[in-house]
């Protein structure tokens, strides 16, 4: 299957490839959130805000090793950020 990633901030260093930080990855059938978090090198801690298809996952790792993505996901991962 095939999920759209969109990394945010500091995270588009992960994907050096893509423009903007946008790009589709092939993941295998089945897998999850928590899957894509490891296959980009992205700690638990880290992705602090993750939407998918817009809508925020839950944080932690059970969590989202238990959400499963679909083909044409559309998902973007946010770091911590600061600022007032």
């Amino acid at each position: 299957m095939t999920v759209e990633v969109r990394l945010f901030a500091n995270l588009r260093d992960r994907l050096p490839e893509a423009p903007r930080g946008r790009s589709q990855l092939a993941l295998a059938d089945g897998a999850s959130l928590q899957d894509l978090l490891e296959r980009l090198d992205i700690p638990d801690r880290v992705a602090q805000m993750v939407l998918v298809n817009g809508v925020q996952s839950r944080r932690g790792r059970t969590e989202r090793a238990a959400h499963t993505l679909a083909d044409g996901d559309v998902v973007a991962i946010f770091p911590p950020l600061a600022g007032g």
